[in-house]
């Protein structure tokens, strides 16, 4: 039987940031806490863009009342046209004021838009299902875009990704699907599982592949992070194994470009 260490990590880890800028007024969880996606998170203050919002509605307002007073002086110059009464030129300067007005309420119901979605923005929310696992900022520091402020860390640790490197040697006897065991010495449990991905390419430094095994973990019973042992039952071990993959201080060094020359 042939085996590796391993380390059992979260299957997704993502750092927060949030897509708006402003003052942080509320943190809503704490570090160990569970969320559910769409989970409200943290509030950052939203004095400024509610006055933007009112402002961007109030001008939106004025585009439609300036577009009705167009049309009525649309209306109206197409009567005059038709009577004969205007000439060309007016008529269309009316079709281009009606024009303008319409641009301008399409202008506004933008910025009605981006005013809302600014609003929207000084709301994080979680991603996905997980635990969050660092707190990086505090209720009043100041939130920026560029270069985003970094505010939580959410882990998703209903699954855990168990990833270890294998020898080239043993390439030829490793597949995806293979049935392998998982130990966690540390809390004492033993997985059956199997491959689910294998790297496409060899470490260069290492001469191994990174494999990964998923162990479902919807009942928490194991933390993020553990060392672990990754046995194949069905691979045959040999006396280089106690030595492990190749390490990257003895991988063969390429010679210095001036001692090749040198030489």
């Amino acid at each position: 039987m042939f085996e590796i260490s391993a380390v059992a990590a979260a299957a997704r880890t993502a750092t927060l940031a949030s897509k708006g800028q402003g003052v942080l007024r509320s943190i809503k969880v704490r570090e160990g806490d569970r969320v559910k996606a769409g989970d409200v998170l943290a509030v950052l203050d939203t004095t400024d863009l509610t006055i933007r919002s009112q402002s961007a509605q109030v001008a939106h307002a004025q585009a439609l009342a300036a577009l009705d007073n167009a049309r009525d002086d649309m209306g109206r110059a197409n009567q005059l046209f038709d009577a004969g009464a205007l000439p060309d030129q007016a008529m269309e300067k009316a079709k281009i004021g009606l024009r303008i007005a319409e641009l301008q309420v399409q202008a506004a119901q933008v910025g009605v838009r981006m005013a809302q979605q600014a609003l929207a923005d000084a709301t994080l929310r979680a991603p996905f299902d997980g635990v969050v696992t660092k707190v990086l900022a505090e209720e009043g520091n100041y939130i920026t875009v560029m270069p985003p402020s970094p505010i939580f860390v959410l882990s998703d640790t209903d699954t855990l990704e168990v990833r270890g490197a294998v020898p080239e040697r043993k390439l030829s006897m490793i597949r995806k699907g293979m049935p392998v065991v998982v130990s966690l010495p540390a809390i004492g449990v033993t997985r059956e599982a199997q491959i689910d991905r294998l790297s496409d390419v060899v470490d260069p430094m290492t001469r191994s592949i990174d494999i990964v095994v998923r162990l479902d973990n919807k009942d928490h019973a194991m933390p993020a992070g553990l060392f672990a042992r990754v046995s194949f039952p069905s691979v045959p071990s040999d006396a280089s194994d106690a030595a492990g993959a190749v390490p990257a201080a003895s991988a063969p060094k390429p010679a210095d470009s001036g001692e090749a020359a040198g030489r």
